[in-house]
């Protein structure tokens, strides 16, 4: 009877322990109740979830069905998301998205089945069917590489489809029809 007692007591203390270490990665990562950040500090990021999880080991916190993170102006969508975070600095280290992901930043959809986002570095790894699509332009590969902060993006094992603006292919049309009525002279 005694070591049943002990036993509801250590899964109690578990569970709360693991409740709180979640609810402070929500506090510290997803921004809850922060109001609007002071000049100079990062936008909080805001997870919504059906789900989530704490490990034991408090160093990651699970999102799964229909998660969707913002980050000021980032919508990242997947099955699933991991977010791992330092116990010490309780900072974010990476985000792991997997499953269906579609990221959104200014006027561009990125989708992949896996995508690695590293804090520090401000950059996305899409891997697993990974493109980028703006306008009717596309850009896929095995592996892409965004640099968020600096805007620029490396494809590795990559194809390339590019529509040329109507307006650009007049102009060039017109052109060409200048150059060849003086060479025809």
């Amino acid at each position: 009877m005694r070591t049943c007692w002990r036993w509801k007591r250590m899964s109690r203390q578990f569970f709360r322990s693991s409740f709180l270490a979640a609810v402070m990665v929500l506090i510290a990562v997803a921004g809850w109740g922060a109001g609007n950040p002071a000049p100079g500090e990062r936008e909080p990021i805001v997870i919504t979830a059906e789900r989530m999880k704490a490990t034991k080991l408090g160093d990651r916190v699970t999102f799964l069905g229909n998660v969707e993170l913002k980050k000021e102006d980032m919508i990242l969508t997947s099955d699933a998301i991991v977010v791992f975070y330092n116990n010490r600095t309780k900072g974010v280290n990476e985000i792991e998205a997997r499953g269906n992901v579609q990221v959104r930043r200014e006027g561009r959809v990125a989708f992949a089945n896996r995508a690695l986002y590293y804090s520090r570095e401000e950059k996305i790894v899409l891997t697993g069917d990974a493109r980028i699509i703006e306008n009717k332009n596309q850009i896929g590969g095995d592996r892409i590489t965004v640099f968020v902060r600096d805007d620029r993006s490396i494809v590795e094992g990559g194809r390339v489809l590019f529509y040329q603006d109507k307006a650009e292919e007049s102009e060039k049309a017109e052109e060409g029809a200048s150059v060849d009525t003086k060479n025809s002279e």
